[in-house]
């Protein structure tokens, strides 16, 4: 397999690990700035995926 797939797989695992410890500082007992940054966390880990998962079927074609 190509490299490009590899980085796309690693990079959505790193993705999805980005977005669960957002929303487990989002939820915690943290309050103020940790859980507005947590919530950011999650909204760019969302952007980020579909790009990895247009990479991957980009190169895979």
């Amino acid at each position: 397999m190509q490299p490009q797939i590899w980085i796309g797989i690693a990079g959505t695992i790193f993705a999805l690990a980005f977005i669960f410890n957002g929303w487990r500082s989002s939820r915690g007992d943290q309050s103020g700035h940790a859980a507005n940054a947590g919530r950011l966390h999650i909204v760019m880990g969302l952007v980020f995926l579909p790009f990895l998962w247009v990479a991957i079927v980009a190169t895979m074609s």
